[in-house]
């Protein structure tokens, strides 16, 4: 996730904090005591305290993924909460329903504990109003049993949203399952606009904006999943790849990108893949560098690459999580072919609703 940067890692797991934390952080800080009520220090410790609780409940989330062999990119922290983030989606149904029951659980557990020992320490937890008396575990145990109650509502992006997609996944299509569940999940979030526009609380609606951009999100992400289907990057890639060898300048790789479609381009030397020039890198280059300067100096040396089999969904994961708009394609270790974000665009318009299995056979 852009503006995220590490602050360490949890079994192995790395922990990211989006750099609008941060911010959160100052305006506790400065104005804590009108917000959360208490700021300074103290409104610091507090809110600190809480996401680690959060990274507590998305690291539950984790385990059981990893269980079924799922590989946890990473957990990001962001003003709004935590989001563990997955290589790929679970297989069955009963595995998205066990991974998203997961974080509840771990919040209520971790609720009970931290109730447990306020209750030793003297500390009073109202649970029928929620309401703390001054100590920091009473607060804490109400969050944490806010936390899970709040995220079993079954809308998107909150775990109950996929638990119910879970359930209907048993009896549906991905698909069907994922559009209803976001249209249970949308309705909520119009439900709670329209009560905080009535109370005029602002939390209340910037939560039901989260949740209704936070649905559609989870809807088009899936219908790209869904076109994407089994495809392999050989059904979408360009196979006519104009290349780059270390020696020429920068002025050659323009004149190729003004005219021809290609925008980035594959460095060999000889038939070995040892560099990427982007557009990006071309552009920057040739404007503060002038074209005479050597392709080596500025190519790419550590970028994404995958294999013709390797499906159009891992590949599109590879982007995301290193960035890259580009992945080479190889065959025994030689250069096949090219896919940017803009072919896989191009492949999802087209097979979207419709079945592409000649594209696939077309290319064997």
């Amino acid at each position: 996730m852009k503006w995220s940067f590490k602050i360490g890692s949890i079994l192995g797991i790395p922990v990211k904090v989006h750099a609008t934390f941060l911010l959160l952080l100052v305006l506790i800080f400065f104005a804590g005591s009108s917000l959360v009520g208490t700021g300074g220090m103290q409104g610091v410790l507090f809110v600190v305290l809480v996401f680690a609780s959060v990274v507590f409940h998305e690291l539950s989330h984790s385990m059981v993924a990893r269980y079924y062999g799922i590989n946890v990119v990473d957990i990001t922290l962001l003003p709004i909460g935590g989001v563990a983030r997955m290589a790929s989606p679970p297989d069955r149904p009963v595995q998205e329903i066990l991974i998203a029951i997961a974080g509840p659980a771990a919040s209520l557990f971790l609720a009970f504990c931290l109730w447990f020992i306020a209750d030793i320490f003297g500390s009073d937890v109202t649970i029928s109003d929620f309401s703390v008396k001054s100590s920091l575990l009473a607060e804490l145990t109400a969050v944490n049993l806010v936390l899970a109650l709040f995220n079993l509502i079954p809308a998107f992006p909150m775990d109950g949203g996929r638990v119910l997609r879970g359930v209907l996944g048993l009896y549906l299509s991905p698909f069907m399952a994922t559009r209803i569940a976001v249209g249970v999940g949308q309705g909520f979030a119009i439900v709670l606009f329209f009560l905080g526009f009535f109370y005029m609380n602002l939390f209340m609606i910037l939560i039901a904006l989260f949740v209704y951009l936070g649905a559609e999100a989870e809807e088009r992400q899936m219908g790209i999943m869904v076109s994407l289907g089994g495809a392999t990057a050989q059904a979408a890639m360009i196979s006519d790849v104009d290349t780059l060898n270390p020696g020429q300048t920068i002025g050659e790789a323009a004149e190729r990108f003004c005219r021809g479609f290609q925008g980035d381009f594959p460095v060999l030397d000889g038939s070995t893949l040892v560099g990427l020039v982007t557009r990006e890198i071309l552009t920057e280059t040739l404007h503060k560098g002038g074209p005479s300067v050597v392709v080596s100096e500025v190519m790419i040396k550590d970028f994404p690459t995958a294999l013709e089999q390797t499906s159009l969904i891992d590949v599109l994961q590879k982007m995301q999580d290193s960035g890259s708009k580009t992945v080479p394609i190889l065959s025994a270790g030689k250069l096949k072919g090219l896919i940017t974000l803009e072919q896989i665009g191009r492949y999802n318009m087209l097979c979207s609703g419709y079945s592409c299995d000649f594209l696939q056979t077309s290319k064997t």
